[in-house]
């Protein structure tokens, strides 16, 4: 069987990866250093894939025109989480097995969003920007400590960021779609998190956190409305898709002192050269780099290769399979 790769940063930091795949007896094609991203076309998707039979895949789609175009292609690994990448209807109406790589970008989404809160807790670039000026100022910080941190869409991401944020004895309180899941089950006790309607989470909050996955519920979530209920002052951040937020709401909110401050990680079409952020006020812009650290990379990338093997043999843990 052929395989196709196109999710970036695959070979770099995995060669192993790729070995290992080639002595499962598959055909690798990696394409992981083309610059496949969010901005690929079905067209070119349809190019690369051509006749394999699996493809490894990260932000780039898999969409209907794709699988119509590539009648061989029948399994599908992702290299992440989240599932808008992935026509996921079509799949389970033809027999297209997907999975996806849970449980190893958590850990590193979580101290990004640490990262964060840390900056505009203790602003150390702006004290060692006037220590290196010659300039001895010693400022109050408002720390993270007793602070409130609310995390709109508790999953597993969520559950990491509450875990790191618990450590700072940081006040956390969490909305999601379903409160009372029994696979929350004492994790909210666990690291003192509290439910709260999505208003009041707003209202409350000094950091606020979105980490909910992309549907159309969720697109443009983070508008003008969502902005006004948000406490005065606070510190919003979009670690979801880009559609998740309305740049021009955002900027609108940083220019006007609404907001205190802003950090955003994710864009409508990756790579970003031309937000609406840029140049804006208090805001943090990183290029989708939560996830990414070598040691989450190395492990996301054996965890996707050895998901496409489970879909092709039929031997895959549960957990993992969304279509199979």
């Amino acid at each position: 069987m052929k395989v196709v790769i196109t999710a970036r940063e695959f070979s770099g930091p995995s060669p192993e990866v790729i070995e290992w795949l080639q002595e499962q007896g598959l055909e690798v094609i990696d394409l992981s250093n083309a610059g496949f991203s969010s901005s690929t076309t079905d067209e070119e998707m349809i190019e690369a894939i051509g006749d394999a039979d699996g493809l490894i895949n990260a932000l780039e789609k898999a969409s209907e025109p794709v699988f119509k175009a590539c009648k061989n292609l029948k399994y599908v690994s992702r290299r992440g989480v989240g599932l808008d990448s992935v026509d996921i209807e079509y799949c389970r109406g033809h027999g297209i097995k997907v999975a996806r790589a849970r449980g190893t970008i958590e850990s590193s989404v979580g101290e990004g969003v640490m990262a964060y809160i840390l900056y505009f807790a203790r602003r150390v670039d702006l004290q060692s920007e006037y220590m290196h000026k010659g300039e001895w100022r010693r400022m109050f910080m408002p720390g993270a400590k007793t602070r409130t941190l609310g995390i709109v869409g508790y999953g597993a991401l969520g559950h990491e960021i509450a875990k790191r944020a618990s450590a700072f004895e940081m006040n956390i309180i969490y909305n999601r779609q379903h409160p009372n899941g029994e696979e929350l089950a004492g994790i909210a006790d666990q690291y003192g998190a509290v439910y709260k309607p999505l208003d009041e989470l707003l209202a409350e909050s000094d950091y606020t956190c979105v980490c909910v996955p992309l549907t159309e519920e969720t697109t443009y979530l983070i508008n003008r409305d969502f902005i006004g209920k948000m406490k005065d002052g606070s510190i919003l951040f979009n670690i979801a898709r880009g559609r998740v937020g309305d740049e021009e709401a955002i900027r609108e909110a940083l220019e006007s002192g609404k907001l205190a401050g802003a950090a955003v990680d994710v864009f409508d079409k990756e790579p970003c050269t031309d937000s609406k952020l840029i140049g804006a006020p208090h805001c943090i812009l990183t290029p989708h780099t939560t996830p990414f650290t070598l040691e989450n990379f190395k492990a996301s990338n054996w965890l996707a290769a050895k998901n496409l093997v489970g879909l092709m043999t039929g031997v895959i843990d549960e957990k993992y399979l969304v279509v199979g």
